[in-house]
C-alpha cells in the first residue's frame, strides 16, 4: 500500500492518522525504558528487589546494617553487655584482713557478776579472711548513643558482698579447764563476731566507694580499648 499521493506528477507523503502517532510514540518510550532496564540490571542493581529484602528492609537488623554501611560498627547496649560479661571477674574488689582474738570464760557466782577463782578457760584464736565486693552484672545497664559517641552506664545500688573467713584459715590454742570445759560453739561464735567486726571496718573504711571505683575504671578500660571513639559517662539509680 503506497503511503505518498502524487500531485502534479510529484508525489507528496500522507499524513498519519492520530493514533498511528500516537503508537508510534508509545513504541519509543517503551523501547527507551527497556534498555534502561537492562543497563540498570547488569550494573547489578534489581529494580524490583527479592521478597525478603522489602519484607526486612525496617527490621532492627537491616537498619543497623545499612548504618554499618556508612558510618562504621554500630554499638548496642546488648554489644556492650556481652563485652562487660566478658571482664566480670575483674570487676570483684577483694581486701584481707586478718587478726587475734581470745575467748575467755569463768564460772559466776550465782545471781552475781562475780568469777568463780579457778574455773576460767581460755581460747586464742588466729585468723585470716577476705572481703569481695562485686556486682550483679544482670543489673547494671547500659545505654549506647551513637550520634553522640557516649555509653551510659548505670551501676547498681547494692553492692554484693562476700565474706570469707575459711576454717583453714582458723588456728585456735586452747586452755581448757575440768571445771568449765570449753563449749563445741565458742569458737563459731566468736568467728561469726570477728567477721561482723571487719566487715563494719572495712565498710567504715570506705570499702563500697573502692569497690564502685574500681569497677569504674575496669569499665572505662574495657570499651575504651575496643570504642576508643566512645565515652563512658556514669549515670545515678535513676537516671535510666
Amino acid at each position: 500500500m503506497r503511503d505518498y499521493d502524487v500531485i502534479n506528477g510529484v508525489r507528496v507523503p500522507r499524513k498519519k492518522g492520530f493514533f498511528r502517532r500516537a503508537g508510534n510514540v508509545m513504541v519509543g518510550i517503551l523501547a527507551g525504558v527497556g534498555v534502561l532496564t537492562i543497563a540498570l540490571m547488569v550494573l547489578g542493581w534489581n529494580p524490583f528487589g527479592s521478597s525478603k529484602n522489602v519484607k526486612n528492609a525496617g527490621s532492627r537488623e537491616a537498619i543497623i546494617a545499612e548504618e554499618e554501611k556508612f558510618h562504621g560498627i554500630i554499638l548496642t547496649n546488648e554489644n556492650v553487655m556481652t563485652q562487660l560479661n566478658e571482664i566480670s571477674e575483674l570487676m570483684t574488689y577483694s581486701q584481707e584482713y586478718a587478726g587475734r582474738a581470745s575467748v575467755v570464760d569463768s564460772i559466776q557466782v550465782p545471781y552475781t557478776d562475780m568469777d568463780i577463782w579457778g574455773t576460767q578457760h581460755e581460747i586464742e584464736i588466729l585468723y585470716s579472711g577476705t572481703i569481695k565486693v562485686g556486682y550483679d552484672l544482670r543489673q547494671v545497664k547500659a545505654v549506647v548513643n551513637n550520634q553522640k559517641k557516649e555509653i551510659y552506664i548505670q551501676l547498681p545500688k547494692n553492692p554484693i558482698v562476700d565474706n570469707n573467713l575459711p576454717q583453714e584459715n582458723v588456728t585456735c590454742v586452747q586452755d581448757n579447764n575440768i571445771f568449765n570445759p570449753i563449749r563445741a560453739d565458742e569458737v563459731s561464735v566468736r568467728l561469726t563476731e570477728i567477721k561482723a567486726q571487719q566487715l563494719q571496718t572495712a565498710i567504715d573504711n570506705g570499702i563500697y566507694e573502692k569497690a564502685e571505683h574500681h569497677m569504674r575504671e575496669i569499665i572505662i578500660k574495657a570499651l575504651a580499648t575496643l570504642h576508643s571513639e566512645y565515652k563512658v559517662v556514669f549515670l545515678d539509680s535513676v537516671a535510666l
